[in-house]
């Protein structure tokens, strides 16, 4: 074990104020002389001085700190208010360039025109009770801060050679009230738009229509059927039923298993 902490420094200093009047009173029953213990006190007496006057300091420096702190953000307030008022009368004079070059600021940079909408994904459907529309979701992760992007729907039946225009939508879903039964499989293409600036356009997606066990109707995405869709159940009178059934008129609805 040590004689004395020689850490942290307050450690130290506080075993030094504590022995120092020892040493003196006693100096000679100890071995010291009278000027060895005087050199010990007034040097125990000198690092404690150096200590409160580092202390002061210390403080002293985080009040200045502050100070300049506040100084400085008082004066970013200043410069912005002064830039602000500049700029509005800039704007509101015959000659803005001559304005801005008077102050020797620069004009407001134009903003950066916003991204396109985000191309759409994950298409899923529904079928609708026995009205046989069918209802198209998607996801689209468009960039921040934007709004205002409109999708548009575009068709195409079996048979056609190019898409059609069907409808256009503010959300991420749009039902298809025009598609009659008939066709197996009927591709959709969805693009988001924002003002003038077009998104790119989905791939194309196909709704396949299948044919349950129990003369059930069912809708997918894809080329085929998922499990879900293909495990058709019975009801009370032995009808098959999956994701979708006929009704006495024809059209494709959707039931539920």
């Amino acid at each position: 074990m040590s004689t004395y902490p020689t850490s942290p420094r307050s450690d130290f200093l506080e075993w030094c104020q504590g022995h120092a009047p020892i040493f003196t009173a006693n100096a000679a029953a100890i071995g010291l002389s009278t000027e060895q213990a005087a050199a010990f006190a007034a040097a125990t007496t000198g690092a404690g001085d150096a200590t409160v006057k580092q202390q002061q300091a210390q403080q002293a420096g985080k009040v200045a700190t502050q100070e300049v702190n506040e100084a400085f953000g008082d004066l970013r307030s200043e410069a912005s208010e002064m830039v602000r008022t500049i700029r509005t009368f800039a704007e509101n004079s015959d000659n803005a360039s001559v304005v801005y070059n008077t102050a020797q600021i620069p004009p407001p940079a134009k903003p950066s025109p916003a991204p396109p909408p985000a191309e759409p994904k994950e298409l899923t459907v529904t079928l609708a009770p026995n009205s046989g529309d069918l209802t198209l979701k998607w996801k689209a992760t468009n960039p921040e801060g934007t709004q205002g992007t409109s999708y548009i729907i575009r068709r195409r039946i079996m048979g056609e050679s190019e898409f059609s225009f069907i409808g256009v939508t503010g959300t991420k879903q749009y039902i298809d009230k025009t598609l009659t039964a008939g066709p197996d499989s009927v591709q959709y293409t969805v693009q988001g738009q924002r003002a003038d600036s077009a998104g790119p356009e989905s791939q194309i997606f196909t709704v396949t229509f299948g044919q349950l066990p129990g003369g059930g109707v069912t809708a997918y995405v894809g080329a085929s059927a998922p499990r879900a869709a293909i495990a058709a159940t019975s009801n009370g009178n032995g009808a098959g039923y999956a994701n979708g059934a006929t009704n006495g008129n024809g059209a494709r609805s959707l039931s539920r298993v």
